[in-house]
């Protein structure tokens, strides 16, 4: 973590917070500290009570879905487009899955009852608490139908470019076992897939490094999900004000 004392800046990275008016921010800021995760951390377990909201600056954040036997798989990425434990607006929250950093995270953390007690009287705030929460609701029924209908090729190709939106970069660094997770396959898999995409051309894969090479080549190779997560998120910020 770093200094509680950090003030935010005048701009932001998190779309929500770069969306809201200067009354708004003004609101917020005082309860918001910057924080920063390395990869790897679990931010939270299905179950646990969430006690913070953090507007996500940099990085990537993966809701993972846990079976009692072990196996796992993605059902939702957050980038600087979300907002982390915004249900909490409600009232009290637990998270229903597991909250992993894949890609080392920033962010602005304040107390959710703090955000409670600001959306209470910000017309603004309620309205991004919705379309947070919309976002990542349609997200969630995006990947669900990806992870049933999409080949486990295509779905690599259509995870790579989210991360890609959200890192500004043409290099990705992750495990083989986090890849498996994601796509819900064993490990030689993954292997055999990004062998594949390697041969193509269109990346370069080693020792859990992702090198973009074409990324015109992976957004046709990618499924139709990459565009629709896309255009509901343009959608959804549009709608802010």
């Amino acid at each position: 973590m770093l200094d509680a004392d950090t003030l935010p800046p005048k701009t932001y990275a998190n779309l929500f917070l770069a969306a809201l008016p200067p009354k708004e921010l003004k609101v917020l800021q005082p309860d918001l500290r910057l924080v920063e995760f390395p990869r790897g951390t679990v931010l939270n377990e299905p179950g646990e009570q969430i006690d913070d909201v953090l507007f996500i600056e940099s990085g990537m954040i993966s809701l993972l879905t846990a079976m009692s036997d072990g196996a796992a798989i993605e059902n939702a990425t957050l980038g600087r487009e979300s907002v982390l434990g915004v249900l909490g607006v409600l009232g009290s929250h637990r998270a229903s899955t597991r909250v992993v950093v894949q890609i080392p995270v920033r962010g602005w953390r304040m107390p959710a009852t703090d955000f409670r007690a600001a959306t209470d009287e910000s017309r603004h705030l309620r309205q991004l608490a919705l379309r947070s929460s919309e976002l990542l609701l349609s997200q969630v029924q995006q990947t669900a139908a990806c992870n049933a209908l999409h080949s486990a090729e295509r779905r690599l190709c259509r995870w790579i470019l989210q991360v890609r939106d959200r890192v500004d970069g043409d290099t990705i660094e992750l495990t083989q076992d986090f890849l498996a997770q994601m796509l819900a396959v064993r490990r030689p898999t993954v292997t055999l897939i990004a062998q594949g995409l390697q041969n193509a051309g269109l990346i370069s894969y080693r020792r859990g490094r992702i090198q973009i090479l074409d990324r015109a080549g992976l957004e046709r190779q990618a499924c139709e999900c990459v565009n629709a997560i896309r255009v509901k998120t343009r959608r959804i910020l549009s709608e802010l004000g």
